[in-house]
């Protein structure tokens, strides 16, 4: 069996258009309901876990078979969207191994969104991380590498200056119609949502000292807990239309609607100036047919999208220096990820060498006293600790995806242990005579002539891997690696 390997295939706005990924749009909990069996019913996926946003669907897992998993999990998605094979191979991507864990990194420090080096993002991974609902799906590797990947979204927004001027998507939409808007402080906006999007977007509008905000949700009581600390007021979805025809500005943040905003609800809005429509929303809250409607504009995400790339070149200064903390975590990643099988193999050997000195130690003081036969366990012991400190270092920087690595895994009991064994025999018994420092000098050789005699050491096979590539632990094979897509995920 090969190693685990982790991949991720998903959607973005890299690869698919805002139409593509509002078809392609799954909720979190549909997605764990729909990989519980693939989790329990099969070896496959040994972990999964589920990252949705406003722009992206990205499921991460980790399987002995990463190519074959990927596979799955993109039928999965096929059979929960509708969408057939050739469809979906055009609008998802899919990455493995390093690939896998560099793009959630880049994700995680904004270096993957529209608006590059955007804050926002780096809380959607926290929510994906943590939330309960994925706690079964995801495993140890899972749950590293989202920390790393907080990790690194914090140090590249702390020491770059990669986020300065970003704010967030909110605030890069919401530019594009304070030009059009001849006097804010006499606007009326109304925010359709009051999640973290509708919150933010309340935020930046109230800082800018819009006349009128008005919050609308479908459940009122949160409505009126975002209005109150923004001095807005709060209404529930069925006043919409009525809203509407108020308002000048309308944003759409409702995160689990479909087409909130229909041609019927917008008719009745006042024709004597324009509306304009900022939907930031996944699904799409403000139906195509609106953008039909005279005196009427409607900025989607792709739009947004097209918007803001101007506004990336005194960002992308700071891309160099955020890329290469992005590749410090991977590289830590990596580090952590064979490590896994240092501690397992050093656990194992520490348990064989002192199984060996308490038997041998057994076996040099039968017929002696308790008092002898406790004094010279003791010294075996701390012969048998001396023994294992040399492979120990050896072992935890070894590099254990190289045959390099591999040999010494495999050969770890046998570093000089005789010459260690001896020296740690006189230091033991400086000073005592010399009936003693021979019976420990014998005690001493018995054990690592006995350590030198055993065979390698057993490991789980599923441990061990042959590849050579410096990756063995998160790659998968060369011609498993072929996939048109993914190169689309990255900028």
């Amino acid at each position: 069996m090969s190693a685990p390997g982790v991949f991720v295939v998903g959607t973005s706005h890299a690869v698919a258009s805002a139409e593509a990924r509002e078809h392609l749009h799954l909720e979190p909990s549909e997605i764990l309901e729909a990989l519980t069996p693939v989790l329990l019913r099969s070896d496959l996926l040994i972990e999964a876990l589920p990252l949705v946003t406003c722009g992206r669907l990205e499921l991460y897992g980790v399987s002995n078979r990463p190519v074959r998993a990927a596979q799955t999990l993109n039928r999965l998605v096929a059979t929960q969207t509708g969408f057939n094979r050739t469809e979906l191979s055009n609008n998802t991507f899919q990455l493995q191994g390093r690939e896998a864990v560099q793009h959630l990194l880049r994700v995680s420090a904004g270096l993957d969104s529209v608006v590059h080096g955007e804050a926002q993002i780096l809380g959607q991974v926290r929510s994906a991380a943590h939330d309960p609902r994925g706690s079964l799906a995801k495993g140890t590797v899972l749950h590293r590498l989202f920390e790393v990947a907080l990790l690194t979204g914090k140090r590249v927004r702390s020491e770059t200056k990669i986020g300065h001027g970003a704010a967030s998507l909110a605030g890069a939409s919401l530019k594009l119609v304070y030009s059009e808007i001849p006097d804010l402080e006499r606007a009326s906006v109304l925010i359709v949502g009051a999640g973290d999007t509708g919150s933010l977007v309340g935020r930046l509008l109230a800082k800018q000292g819009v006349g009128r905000i008005v919050i609308a949700n479908r459940t009122l009581e949160t409505a009126h807990a975002v209005a109150s600390s923004l001095g807005a007021a709060a209404v529930p979805l069925s006043e919409l239309a009525a809203e509407i025809a108020e308002a000048d500005l309308v944003v759409g943040a409702a995160a689990d609607s479909h087409h909130l905003i229909t041609p019927e609800s917008v008719l009745s809005y006042r024709e004597d100036r324009p509306l304009w429509f900022i939907d930031l929303a996944h699904p799409r809250n403000v139906h195509p047919d609106v953008t039909k409607i005279s005196g009427v504009r409607v900025f989607d995400l792709d739009a947004v999208a097209k918007q803001v790339e101007s506004a990336k070149a005194a960002r992308l200064e700071q891309t160099p220096k955020a890329e290469a903390i992005v590749l410090e975590g991977v590289n830590h990643f990596e580090e952590w990820f064979r490590s896994r099988e240092s501690v397992e193999v050093l656990t194992a050997l520490r348990s064989h060498v002192l199984k060996l000195a308490n038997d041998e130690a057994e076996l040099i003081t039968r017929g002696r006293g308790d008092t002898e036969k406790e004094e010279v366990l003791l010294i075996a012991r701390s012969i048998a600790r001396t023994l294992l400190h040399q492979p120990t270092v050896a072992l935890r920087s070894a590099d254990l995806s190289t045959d390099e690595g591999q040999k010494l895994l495999r050969s770890a009991h046998s570093c000089q242990l005789l010459e260690l064994a001896y020296d740690e025999a006189e230091r033991l018994t400086h000073g005592r005579s010399d009936g003693e420092r021979k019976d420990v000098r014998l005690i001493a050789g018995a054990i690592a002539r006995a350590l030198l005699r055993q065979p390698e050491i057993e490991l789980p096979s599923e441990n061990i891997s042959s590849d050579s590539s410096g990756m063995g632990l998160l790659d998968s094979t060369a011609d498993e690696m072929v996939e048109p897509a993914s190169q689309r995920a990255k900028d």
